[in-house]
């Protein structure tokens, strides 16, 4: 996680709660997940032996609940991790999409965000900026929806980023909510919206 992205969430209003996707079995009384980034490849045998925890989170974007999720939590909201030695790891599941790790396909740089759809982080054409760094690649399952269009430093396409779905958002992308405060306050209000409480809960994958 950027440091400054909790900053601004509690300064929104939020309550962060920590929880473990390998080690509990349940979600904690929380209005929104962040699920930051982190190498779930490398655990991919307990995050899928985690079957409780897994449907619990299912369940929460399926009742609306708000769910943020950058790199390695966008690749636990998948079907599906495909380690490194093809072993292939069952995953929460939200989007139609499996994650495959390659070895010489590392994605790296630094990146533009803009908001082509009104969702949980603002409305359209908003932009923030982050960076790109991992070994994975979607292969879609079925049909993918994405929040944004991406640009790298010097102004080119990347693509579209941010699975949407719902009050579910997952990107490759790790962004820097400082660099368009707006965000933290949207996704606070889109807790609200959910619940009179604010507790963010915030639990990397690793």
């Amino acid at each position: 996680y950027y440091p400054d992205n909790l900053e601004l969430l509690e300064a929104a209003g939020a309550e962060l709660v920590k929880f473990s996707p390998l080690n509990d079995h349940g979600l904690p009384d929380v209005d929104m997940l962040y699920l930051g980034g982190g190498y779930p490849e490398l655990h991919g045998r307990l995050l899928s032996g985690n079957v409780t925890m897994r449907r619990a989170i299912r369940q929460f974007a399926e009742r609306g609940g708000t769910i943020y999720a950058e790199c390695g939590g966008m690749m636990y909201l998948t079907q599906c991790i495909r380690d490194f030695d093809s072993t292939s790891h069952e995953m929460v599941g939200i989007f139609s999409a499996e994650t495959v790790m390659q070895k010489s396909g590392l994605t790296l740089g630094y990146r533009m965000a803009e908001l082509s759809q009104d969702c949980i982080l603002g409305v359209t054409g908003t932009i923030a900026r982050g960076h790109e760094f991992h070994y994975s690649t979607l292969v879609p399952k079925g049909r993918l929806d994405y929040a944004c269009v991406l640009r790298d430093a010097q102004g080119e396409p990347k693509g579209g980023d941010g699975l949407a779905t719902g009050n579910t958002l997952a990107f490759y992308t790790h962004l820097h909510f400082a660099s368009q405060p707006k965000i933290a306050k949207s996704l606070v209000s889109s807790a609200r919206g959910n619940s009179p409480r604010l507790p963010v809960s915030s639990g990397a994958v690793r």
